[in-house]
């Protein structure tokens, strides 16, 4: 690298100009796609996440345009945004790897465009051969450089963060708990089980406290072991605005029916949202109860704030995460089973709700007071859905009601 390529107004006025036709706007959503695809695809819908992705690609397009255009010199370059999105990936745990995949990929992106700028520019003015290869690589000699010093300081702002955090015993803790929810994670030594204080070994229940940061999550468990008589309790970051908690029990005692049940109403009463698994003995059981309210808090997603419960069991909703496993074919079963019936509309909303409530209370008078309706009401929407289903309520009951749970499910995603 010669230092006359570093000077301000190294590159030929028409190859300025051309950089100053780049579209950054544009170009800002093909980096930050080009990241997340690379590095970051398990962050996509972390929407604080993606946001500071984007304000740093944006700050280092603009900075660079500067440094191509010849309006100011790499070293002049005052950064802010790539230091904040670095901190928050050590934050987010996430490997000094995808932060390093993440800056191969976009630069990539960054230089094509540059180029196709340049060459185009350089076909449109006839400008000579030798002359726009020596403004390539000029250019390209700049682009490196700025991305060399960048990334070098960005690495190093990720260090630091890094290890702060890993100075600490819960980030720690963390580290073995993300190992424990890998499927091929091997045993953890003594040392490392004395470390996580949390008996592996016993019957687990799994709750995801998507609305809960870890602070508040770790108040709400003093309520619990109180009322539930729960001692032994896992905390970790299921992301920047939720808690996963793992709550033991003795192998030999266990999880009964009652007990989680009580677990649930505790939840309710703490007024709290909140995904329950069903329990599971064992680290396998850590790993199973994981992955159940990862679905359950799927399909509340799919529902919304208004369509879900605010403590939704595992077994509430294991038939819809069971039969979404092939949404194609669910669409297709709701299709055949409710005909007219399943038309995305209030209309039809309303007779299927009504329709779910009958086969859930079983009698006109419960499901009028249920739905605050009168009970004429209730026989009105009954006798049009059935028309609209072109059959009685009371034929293929079962597949009918299957069909009104998926198509809840549906409708809401």
């Amino acid at each position: 690298m010669t230092p006359a390529v570093l000077q301000r107004g190294a590159l030929p006025r028409w190859a300025r100009e051309a950089s100053d036709d780049v579209d950054l706007v544009a170009l800002t959503d093909r980096v930050v796609e080009a990241d997340l695809a690379a590095a970051f695809e398990a962050q996509r819908d972390n929407d604080e996440f993606v946001a500071r992705l984007r304000a740093s690609v944006v700050e280092n397009l603009e900075a660079l345009r500067q440094v191509i255009s010849g309006r100011a010199r790499i070293a002049e370059v005052r950064l802010t945004e790539p230091f904040a999105l670095a901190v928050l990936q050590a934050r987010l745990r996430l490997p000094q790897t995808a932060l390093q995949r993440s800056y191969r990929v976009g630069f990539q992106t960054m230089w094509q465009e540059w180029s196709d700028q340049l060459v185009e520019r350089a076909d449109r003015d006839d400008v000579p051969r030798r002359e726009s290869l020596e403004a390539l690589r000029a250019m390209t000699t700049l682009l490196l450089a700025y991305q060399h010093q960048v990334a070098s300081q960005v690495a190093d702002s990720f260090a630091r963060a890094d290890d702060a955090l890993s100075r600490s015993r819960e980030h720690v803790r963390a580290g073995l708990v993300q190992h424990l929810l890998r499927a091929d994670s091997t045993p953890l030594p003594p040392s490392d089980l004395v470390l996580l204080d949390y008996p592996l070994d016993a019957s687990h229940v799994t709750v995801l406290l998507p609305g809960t940061g870890e602070g508040a999550a770790r108040q709400l468990l003093n309520t619990l072991r109180e009322t539930c008589h729960i001692r032994d309790t896992l905390v970790h970051p299921a992301d920047l605005t939720g808690t996963l908690v793992w709550l033991a029990q003795p192998r030999q005692a266990g999880w009964h029916a009652a007990k989680v049940g009580a677990l649930a109403e505790c939840l309710r009463a703490l007024g709290v949202e909140a995904s329950v698994s069903e329990p599971h003995v064992g680290v396998q059981g850590v790993r199973a109860g994981f992955r159940q309210v990862t679905d359950v808090q799927q399909v509340r997603a799919a529902w919304g704030p208004a369509g879900s419960p605010g403590v939704l069991g595992y077994p509430d909703v294991s038939l819809e995460i069971l039969l979404m496993s092939d949404p194609e074919r669910a669409r297709s079963f709701v299709r055949t089973e409710l005909g007219e019936l399943g038309a995305d509309d209030e209309v039809a909303a309303r007779l299927r709700e009504t329709v779910e409530a009958s086969h859930r209370f079983g009698s006109h008078v419960t499901t009028a007071a249920h739905l605050h309706l009168h009970e004429h009401t209730v026989r009105n929407r009954l006798q049009k859905a059935a028309e609209l289903l072109g059959r009685p309520l009371t034929e293929r009951r079962t597949e009918l009601q299957v069909a009104l749970r998926l198509a809840r499910l549906l409708m809401a995603a």
